[in-house]
């Protein structure tokens, strides 16, 4: 198997974690996410230069026009540096993190985006974790205003475009195991699998 890393954005309530990790595991790869990406991050020496970068804090106006301004610093490239470095040891999946930036120039990545309209997010969070509708419509809302956030921050694209990515889909047009079906025919025909 070909050393590849697939990178997954997803709005809120698509199934983007469920479906990352199942085909994580169809694929017989290792998957990161936050979590393991900051376990991970903890265990070294540098750990507080990247910490808001894992935990992501909050980007605010003020932040984002601070890091605006020292773009040229390159604020990102330990926390990049760091993930890049993490995945090159063998093929995997990457769930956010900027991941579409980080290996946007890497020929054996494939940089995926799920999402579905606001209406069928909110129901399956709904259905899913038993959320009232007021509940599930604040967690869409607020979930994806800060992945927004954080990936312009970092990246100074704006989160979700799809020139950003190899393949947009619907998640939610499909069952979850009818996604990751057809992203393994997408990965078989991109001849990483």
């Amino acid at each position: 198997m070909r050393n590849f890393v697939i990178t997954i954005g997803r709005q809120t309530g698509s199934g983007g974690r469920e479906i990352a990790e199942r085909l994580a595991s169809r694929l017989g790869v290792v998957y990161y996410d936050k979590e393991a990406l900051m376990a991970l991050a903890q265990q070294t020496d540098s750990y507080e230069e990247v910490q808001s970068f894992y935990e992501e804090q909050p980007v605010d106006s003020l932040l984002y026009a601070i890091a605006m301004e020292n773009f040229e610093r390159n604020i990102a490239d330990k926390p990049f540096e760091r993930i890049r470095s993490v995945c090159a040891k063998e093929p995997c999946i990457l769930l956010g993190r900027c991941g579409n930036y980080i290996f946007r120039d890497e020929p054996d990545t494939v940089r995926i985006f799920l999402c579905s309209s606001r209406e069928n997010r909110i129901q399956r969070l709904m259905d899913s974790y038993g959320l009232e509708r007021r509940k599930a419509e604040r967690a869409v809302r607020d979930t994806d205003k800060a992945r927004e956030s954080f990936h312009r921050y970092y990246t100074h694209q704006e989160w979700g475009r799809a020139e950003h990515y190899d393949l947009c889909v619907d998640a939610l047009a499909l069952s979850l195991d009818n996604t990751v079906d057809f992203l393994m025919d997408y990965l078989r025909y991109r001849g990483l699998v």
